[in-house]
């Protein structure tokens, strides 16, 4: 694990709340492609999907808009609501329990580059996204079964049963 992502999710495990965020599944025009990104130190893994969490007053379309806009050169050109993950999981010895809602979001360009130094964008191949750690996993398979419409709520529990 990158250490900006350690410092991100010691801060989220820190505060103790749910996390609610919203993120993008973008895919390229021609849908043979998806555009995640990850931290400029983790060595091309650990990918994840653009989007951000909640601030007051935010609706999906604000905070994603935003989330778009601040993290790369590209503009939010439509959304559509797909589902929600419940997701769960351990970092360290941290417990992170996220509530993340899954748009399918349209961009105005491909040519995708990063406005914060901390993160790099980057198309992936569908057909190479079982051999990625693109997270949640449970997702990233949804992309590549092609089953995106056909769900609405997944729960990812990765939290231990012993605690």
């Amino acid at each position: 694990m990158s250490s900006i992502e350690q410092k991100f999710f010691d801060a989220v495990a820190a505060r103790e709340v749910v996390r609610t965020s919203v993120r993008a599944i973008i895919f390229s025009d021609d849908r043979a492609r998806v555009l995640v990104q990850r931290p400029t130190d983790s060595q091309g893994s650990n990918y994840a999907f653009i989007g951000g969490e909640y601030e007051i007053g935010d609706t999906f379309e604000t905070r994603l808009r935003a989330e778009v806009e601040e993290e790369t050169n590209a503009l939010l050109t439509a959304w559509e609501y797909l589902f929600v993950v419940e997701n769960r999981f351990v970092v360290g010895d941290k417990r992170i329990h996220g509530l993340e809602h899954y748009v399918s979001a349209t961009i105005n360009r491909e040519d995708v580059e990063s406005r914060e130094a901390h993160l790099v964008q980057a198309w992936l191949p569908v057909a190479d996204l079982p051999s990625k750690a693109l997270r949640p996993t449970a997702v990233r398979d949804l992309i590549v079964s092609g089953n995106l419409a056909k769900v609405r709520h997944l729960v990812v529990d990765g939290w231990p049963t012993d605690r």
